[in-house]
């Protein structure tokens, strides 16, 4: 049953997420309990709370401190952004990157984005070390199709640094309404110069849930993210494909950030037996809760299951994917997920004003107690992608030609390999073997034929990259999970029958939110 120690119902916002972030793609769960150790974190703080918060002499220095700004310091300053400011400072002592405060104008922007619609670049953001850090861009958003990827460092966006900024503040100004532009500057782990990314904001609106049946009889649920509705979405999905007499299933979770986590826990009831446990719960005091499915199974399903993960599936989508695998029988393929394993809990009623206070409360375990806090779930057989898919943007301030040498040279012998012209080289020499490639191309897309990566010839090889990632067979992850679920169900994969030719139904299109 749900965690209900003392059987009374308390209506809580938890969040368990891989950050803060600008799509609000965080995980909720309506969670009806109260607890031992209630939302604080041990028995002193929980005295201190019961006690009526600070005490006379506390008070009375925060008074002084108030004071002397008001009546000495040369410039003044706003009791509202004072107040603020402590509330941030208290909060940012914690050492927690999870745990933050949101003024009024901040938290109800915070509050719609949980909606799952948006205005923005469409990226999962959370600060590590004072630097803002991409978890995941969102399928289809700006991000994603200027080529952001998990694990970027956001260094400013339209010449405002984001070093040390709090995530609300750096949130505050990265979107933006609707057309306007977001030049980012850009540091990936890996790549040796900054990189310059310009992204025309537009308003986010995800399909959280696609279903298809590829030819030999394995379904696929693509799940990008949890949202109120998710669950409903999966079990329709799901119960079109088993009356179409699928033989196995691939639940792809990738650059899954999060989202509800009572969708999630109700898509694993899905596939989980009832009683088996699907997540663990543990408060400050080491006490533990379990979370068991209370599903209408009583074995796991009767055809194999495999779940796709990346590093950018996070928070609710790795609940998810450590439930099927412990208590479903699910093989794990892919990449290791992003690792976030506390839950916060959201207060703003408290506060009086609007204002919001997001404090970590929880762990959470998978079923056989591991916590993936910081190094996330391993998976049973690891695949990667081509390196290609992570070929960062080609400038588009400059001319490559022959002779050229450094990292957008490196960059465009990478794009070159995605599009089926390998170079001679790949150490960011622009030799006669690379301009050569790049005639090929020019000649094959009808440009001039130059032998120089000008902006046309860029953007034209940027957009047929694309195209190219979009295809199925492309995507050696999605590819072998097919395959052992094939063979898990006892047939053999038949080449080509990944999906429709030269379409990925999986893979939100480019002109989807075309800016």
């Amino acid at each position: 049953m749900r965690f209900r120690p003392d059987g009374r119902r308390l209506l809580l916002m938890l969040l368990l997420t891989a950050a803060a972030s600008c799509s609000a793609t965080l995980l909720l769960v309506e969670w009806a309990r109260s607890g031992p150790g209630g939302s604080g974190s041990g028995p002193e703080a929980r005295a201190q709370a019961e006690s009526g918060g600070l005490n006379e002499e506390e008070r009375r220095k925060l008074d002084a401190v108030l004071n002397l700004i008001d009546r000495r310091h040369l410039y003044g300053a706003d009791r509202g952004q004072l107040l603020d400011g402590a509330i941030r400072g208290m909060l940012e002592s914690l050492g927690d990157p999870y745990t933050e405060y949101m003024p009024p104008g901040e938290a109800e922007q915070y509050t719609d984005s949980l909606e799952g619609a948006f205005t923005g670049i469409g990226a999962v953001l959370m600060v590590e070390n004072g630097n803002v850090v991409v978890v995941t861009p969102l399928a289809g958003s700006p991000a994603e199709r200027a080529g952001l990827k998990a694990g970027d460092i956001l260094l400013s966006v339209n010449g405002q640094p984001l070093k040390d900024l709090s995530l609300a503040e750096a949130v505050e100004k990265i979107r933006g309404p609707k057309g306007t532009k977001a030049k980012l500057r850009v540091l990936r782990p890996g790549v040796e110069s900054e990189l310059e990314l310009e992204l025309v904001r537009d308003r986010i609106s995800q399909e959280t849930v696609r279903g298809e049946l590829t030819e030999d009889g394995v379904g696929r649920i693509w799940i990008s993210q949890f949202t109120s509705d998710t669950f409903e979405r999966v079990k329709a999905e799901l119960a079109e494909l088993e009356a179409k007499g699928m033989r196995a299933l691939v639940i792809d979770l990738r650059n899954n950030p999060g989202g509800f986590l009572t969708s999630a826990l109700a898509t694993a009831e899905l596939f989980v037996p009832r009683g088996r446990v699907m997540v663990i719960y543990e408060d400050a005091d080491g006490t533990r809760q379990e979370e068991r499915s209370q599903g209408h199974l009583n074995s796991p399903k009767p055809y194999p299951l495999v779940v796709l993960v990346n590093r950018g599936s996070a928070s609710s989508a790795e609940v998810l994917a450590g439930a099927l695998k412990h208590s479903a029988g699910a093989r794990v393929v892919g990449e290791e997920t992003h690792g976030k394993g506390t839950i916060q809990m959201t207060f703003q009623g408290e506060l009086g004003d609007g204002s919001l206070v997001k404090l970590t409360v929880y762990k959470w375990l998978m079923p056989d107690g591991t916590w993936l806090n910081g190094r996330g779930l391993e998976p049973d057989v690891p695949v990667s992608l081509p390196a290609w898919f992570s070929a960062p943007r080609l400038p588009r301030d400059r001319v490559l030609k022959f002779d050229d040498a450094g990292e957008d040279v490196r960059i465009l012998q990478l794009v070159l390999d995605g599009l089926g012209l390998p170079a001679d080289r790949r150490d960011g020499y622009f030799s006669r073997g690379t301009e050569e490639s790049v005639k090929e191309f020019q000649r094959r897309e009808g440009l001039p034929v130059t032998g120089e990566v000008d902006e046309a010839t860029a953007e034209r090889m940027e957009e047929a990259l694309y195209v190219n990632m979009l295809h199925p067979e492309n995507d050696t992850q999605w590819m072998t999970a097919r395959r052992l679920a094939l063979e898990a169900a006892g047939g053999n994969p038949a080449v080509g029958s990944a999906g429709a030719a030269g379409q990925d139904p999986f893979a939100t299109g480019k002109e989807e939110h075309l800016s």
